[in-house]
């Protein structure tokens, strides 16, 4: 399988960190300067690639562990679609009460290519709606 892909900025190919690697690594631009992030605060930071996915794909933001677990910088929302033709930005949240900077060229997000299905979607009254045994029940509800 194969992406195409365009860079528009300066800034260094994505690419899979070993033959193994599951996800493809995004780096900061080196035509920007560093970003500040703050203590509970998000920023947006524009990658400078655009891809063309396969049908029926999407590329699914995932935290890299080291800017995970080191500068304590979380992956937010962030799915593109086989549709979308504009430049991809890497959302960062900082959960810590430190402030974080990211640096020009610094592997920051992994994106997973992953299949989808779109799906029918029907309408249905609550009254028409099946039932199992686990019902309703939701968060803990099958234990700890």
């Amino acid at each position: 399988m194969r992406i195409r892909y365009v860079k528009t900025r300066d800034v260094k190919d994505p690419s899979y960190g070993t033959k193994g690697s599951a996800g493809i690594d995004f780096f900061v631009p080196n035509d920007l300067d560093s970003f500040t992030v703050y203590p509970g605060n998000s920023i947006l930071i524009p990658s400078g690639i655009k891809v063309e996915l396969p049908d029926e794909t999407a590329l699914i933001a995932f935290n890299k562990s080291g800017v995970c677990t080191k500068q304590f910088l979380q992956v937010g929302a962030c799915v593109v679609d086989s549709d979308y033709r504009g430049e991809i930005h890497l959302h960062v949240f900082n959960y810590s009460n430190q402030i974080q900077h990211v640096n020009k060229g610094q592997k920051l997000v992994q994106f997973l290519l992953l299949p989808y299905h779109q799906a029918t979607l029907i309408p249905l009254l609550d009254a028409d709606f099946s039932t199992t045994e686990r019902g309703e029940g939701g968060f803990g509800s099958t234990g700890l």
